[in-house]
């Protein structure tokens, strides 16, 4: 941050801690080309308007639920109950759960995008202003996916 006019960021104190504000002009957008993998996706179809109306989808009890992507491949699978991964067990043959795109999106949400190194640096959270997407989404389901769900939970929760 020397030179402050090149910088997104600004110098600030938080209890006596130097630390780093986001300028007030600068605002993060997300785009994204289709829907994003997991519980956005998942559910859609190609009659959106008319399915949305009798929602009868046969796996209508997994919408909102953590998933996990596939190894080889595209899609996702419903998380099982959620253990550490160690490399000892991933070498013994256990399945990589990485979290999806959805998932992804609905965490940044809540605790922000910028990560846990750049976390301790900054005095507050990073989030996206906005978020486009360019094809094949329901809004709906997107809302679902990235806010909805997350309704009535609180950091203390955990």
């Amino acid at each position: 941050v020397q030179g402050s006019d090149e910088s997104v960021f600004t110098r600030s104190m938080a209890d006596g801690i130097p630390q780093f504000v986001l300028r007030r002009a600068v605002s993060f957008h997300l785009y994204i080309s289709t829907a994003p993998c997991g519980d956005a996706r998942v559910f859609l179809s190609k009659g959106e308007g008319e399915a949305e109306q009798q929602d009868n989808h046969s796996l209508r009890a997994c919408r909102g639920v953590l998933r996990c992507k596939v190894e080889a491949g595209e899609g996702t699978v419903l998380s099982p109950d959620i253990k550490t991964q160690t490399m000892d067990g991933l070498k013994g043959g256990a399945r990589l759960r990485t979290m999806s795109c959805s998932d992804k999106l609905a965490r940044w949400n809540v605790l922000g995008v910028q990560g846990a190194l750049l976390a301790g640096l900054i005095q507050f959270p990073i989030y996206y202003s906005t978020l486009s997407l360019g094809d094949l989404f329901s809004y709906d389901h997107l809302y679902r996916a990235s806010f909805q769900r997350l309704q009535g939970i609180s950091l203390a929760d955990s």
